[in-house]
């Protein structure tokens, strides 16, 4: 139900007139760059209209229905909610996946956590296994990137686990889903690839988030309890119940733990440890192979 405040902006707009609206509303809450991005999103999921429509369209009157759901998505923009959980989608590696305030917003960092599996494993014959799969995107975009002989993944959250596989089922991908608390339990069976993403922010640094993120991402996604090396110290741990000889890991991390990540690593039955850098030259992904002692 649209508040009091929505229903007096309910009327006859031109497409024009809407455009004008929703950048008066938001522009000292963004930058340029930002409003018109949120702009030309809005608009494409509400009204179909590509940035080029836009223009061409200005003259055309926008339906009342339309019209409420872009301003009434105005309004939570002004709260603060980030526009994924407002349309509850979030394009990821050219697939739309949908989003809730139960999982993280896949981040542009984990499609090259993606890209780096894909070029780095040409073996199909192998089997793949995620930690902590939110919104599974990162073992959906690999099952239908290429076919490997299996991809399974986890998640602790029940609320997630529902969205990863409607995710799945929505977008025809062959991967085992699972409720798994991955710091209390093993996996059933050895994997050649393990791919994590876990929680690895500092709790000193949740205060200093933006509003839109500690306000409505899930804590439980962003920071460990404990320690932020909790998950990858937890994952070295159970290596041998969880790896192949000779499988491997590809971690995302924080852009300030590469050298203690490396270091943990290095202490145990690992070779071949790689930290690799993001596209901005931040410390982001470490590889490395497992080969235990004999």
């Amino acid at each position: 139900m649209l508040n009091s405040k929505l229903d007096k902006w309910i009327r006859k707009m031109l497409v024009k007139e809407l455009v004008n609206k929703v950048k008066s509303e938001l522009k000292s809450l963004f930058s340029e760059r930002e409003l018109e991005n949120h702009l030309a999103i809005l608009m494409d999921f509400y009204l179909g209209y590509s940035r080029s429509q836009i223009v061409i369209n200005q003259q055309v009157e926008v339906g009342a229905e339309q019209l409420a759901k872009v301003l009434q998505a105005v309004e939570e923009l002004k709260l603060h909610k980030p526009i994924d959980y407002i349309t509850h989608e979030n394009i990821f590696y050219g697939r739309a996946f949908y989003v809730d305030e139960s999982v993280l917003i896949p981040r542009s960092e984990t499609e090259e956590l993606v890209l780096l599996v894909l070029e780095s494993e040409k073996d199909t014959e192998i089997s793949m296994f995620e930690i902590g799969t939110g919104s599974a995107c990162i073992p959906i975009t690999i099952a239908l990137e290429r076919r490997y002989k299996s991809i399974a993944a986890c998640e602790v959250s029940e609320t997630a686990l529902a969205v990863a596989k409607r995710n799945a089922k929505v977008l025809e991908a062959d991967v085992d889903l699972f409720l798994m608390d991955i710091l209390t339990e093993i996996p059933k069976e050895k994997y050649d690839v393990v791919i994590s993403n876990p929680p690895y922010v500092k709790m000193e640094e949740l205060q200093n988030l933006d509003k839109n993120v500690i306000e409505y991402e899930p804590v439980i996604a962003l920071a460990p309890e404990g320690e932020p090396l909790t998950f990858y110290r937890r994952m070295i741990a159970i290596a041998p119940q969880m790896l192949k000889p000779g499988g491997r890991f590809y971690w995302e991390i924080h852009e300030d733990l590469g050298k203690e990540v490396v270091e943990l690593l290095e202490k145990d039955d690992f070779i071949e440890i790689e930290l690799i850098q993001d596209l901005y030259e931040r410390d982001r992904f470490v590889k490395a192979v497992y080969n235990p002692k004999p």
